[in-house]
């Protein structure tokens, strides 16, 4: 081997390098399922009302707890994150085949289903790998490249992929989508490095699947998928289910509230079940109880949860608003491909700045600059009131509306770095995918509930004063940082 060559193989195994491939490749089935989804039914002349139960598609991210301790206990992270993605190209280019299809809506519910599945698995597998490859240090100092890479995977899905849309069809563009899946799979399949040794095979996953409990739960998995499904592509089930806000919550938002009641019901009885779990040694029950066996669990629960809420609601309802008050779909497009450069810049940054001088130095400011930004918005609905349905009346200048969204966004990178590191430093060393599977599958239910109830709120409220709103809804999460654990350096890691 040459120089040259040992020279381009080190540097496709940098960490720089394996952080934003399997970022991107963590980020871009996810775009797939959320924007192509809900695009492709559209065009194809769903309903409204089944376009809108295609957030149905979130439900593994929600689940995705109850299989997490599986990825610690069997094969590697690198062996998951492979696998994974070879089944996730196959379902990719299955999918772009069904668009030419006459059942196509019937045949493609089902495959985002099984693809959404597969993704949200994948991430287990890539935040898993993140923490084995990388010690604390590494961890944050990449932690920007990481969230860069995720975004500018969503953005590809939600920009170029669209472009390519309009030009060429759904069979070719998808034919493109996998394509760039599969080089993603063979890049990782041959320079990924190995950090990990297995204790158990795939191999004995089969075997421990054959037993009656571990069946039990595939069964259960299977039927809620179908479920799902069946829904998916029934009108009267929406019919039967507009009765209010709390009748309107969807299966994944009643899941990750289901999630943090049996967490919270864990945390009362985490001595009692310790005790137990030593007698029985089951490695599954073991995770969720080493989880919550943590200094001040309570507290993070609360945290991860509402952190985020204001910025759930302002991100639900931040395009109907711009919409009302003249923003073109393209010019918002412009916009987005501008702002999440900001995101992605501030993400890097925080990381940077966190791994140099430490998260409790930079909590506050951080986490302030997400939130207070929020009421940017609060002011331009406020001074056009008079714009919002109403635009013959005159438009907002674009660069004013752009620099709002841009630097917004850049406020939300810097929360999401702050956001990032603590997650990982809640992590256990034994049970690290599970334990960031439960925290990522708790992050979501401020975004599902807020997102059902911010309709409700703004159309009561009028679009400013519920950005005031939104900005109010971040207070009780700040709060929580004068009492949360492992901001002076220390983690779970470091106190198992």
């Amino acid at each position: 081997m040459s120089q040259s060559d040992s020279g381009w193989r080190k540097a496709l195994r940098h960490p720089s390098a394996w952080v934003s491939s399997t970022y991107f490749a963590e980020g871009y089935p996810y775009a797939v399922v959320h924007q192509i989804a809900e695009a492709i039914f559209k065009e194809l002349g769903a309903s409204l009302q089944v376009i809108g139960l295609t957030s149905l598609f979130h439900l593994p991210w929600n689940l995705k707890f109850l299989w997490g301790p599986f990825l610690d206990r069997y094969a590697t992270k690198r062996a998951w994150l492979v696998r994974l993605e070879v089944l996730i190209t196959i379902v990719l280019a299955a999918l772009a085949l069904s668009t030419t299809l006459p059942t196509v809506l019937v045949i493609a519910s089902v495959l985002f289903m099984v693809l959404a599945f597969l993704a949200a698995t994948h991430d287990i597998a890539v935040d898993g790998y993140y923490l084995e490859a990388l010690d604390q240090d590494g961890q944050s100092r990449y932690v920007g490249f990481r969230s860069m890479a995720w975004r500018v995977a969503v953005f590809v899905v939600a920009s170029p992929v669209f472009v390519l849309y309009g030009r060429l069809g759904w069979f070719p563009t998808l034919l493109i989508v996998t394509m760039v899946m599969l080089l993603l799979t063979l890049y990782h399949l041959f320079f990924l490095p190995k950090v990990e040794t297995a204790d158990r095979s795939f191999g004995d996953l089969l075997k421990a699947a054959a037993t009656l409990r571990t069946l039990m739960v595939g069964v259960g998995i299977v039927v809620l998928s179908a479920i799902a499904r069946a829904v998916v592509v029934s009108d009267r089930v929406q019919a039967a289910i507009s009765a209010g806000p709390l009748a309107s919550i969807s299966s994944s938002g009643w899941i990750g509230l289901v999630l943090l009641t049996a967490l919270l019901v864990l945390l009362a009885l985490a001595p009692t079940l310790k005790r137990r779990m030593t007698a029985s040694r089951s490695y599954y029950a073991e995770a969720f109880v080493d989880f919550v066996d943590q200094p001040r669990i309570g507290i993070i629960l609360a945290f991860v949860v509402l952190l985020r809420t204001g910025e759930s609601f302002l991100l639900k309802m931040r395009y109907a608003f711009l919409r009302d008050i003249g923003m073109t779909p393209e010019q918002f497009g412009y916009a987005n491909g501008i702002a999440i450069w900001a995101t992605i810049g501030a993400t890097m940054l925080g990381g940077y700045l966190i791994s140099k001088h430490g998260l409790k130095s930079w909590i506050w400011p951080f986490v302030i600059a997400q939130n207070t930004l929020n009421l940017l918005y609060m002011g331009i609905a406020n001074h056009y009131a008079h714009l919002i349905g109403h635009p013959e009346l005159g438009v907002p200048s674009f660069a004013l509306l752009v620099g709002v969204i841009t630097v917004e966004n850049f406020g939300s990178g810097l929360g999401t770095a702050v956001f990032m590191v603590y997650l990982m430093r809640c992590c256990k060393p034994d049970h690290k995918a599970a334990h960031y599977a439960i925290l990522s599958a708790l992050m979501s239910v401020s975004f599902t509930v807020s997102g059902v109830f911010s309709g409700f709120i703004a159309s009561a409220f009028g679009f400013g004063r519920f950005f005031g709103f939104t900005f109010l809804a971040t207070i009780p999460g700040m709060l929580l940082i004068f009492f949360l654990p492992y901001l002076d350096g220390s983690s779970a890691q470091t106190q198992s």
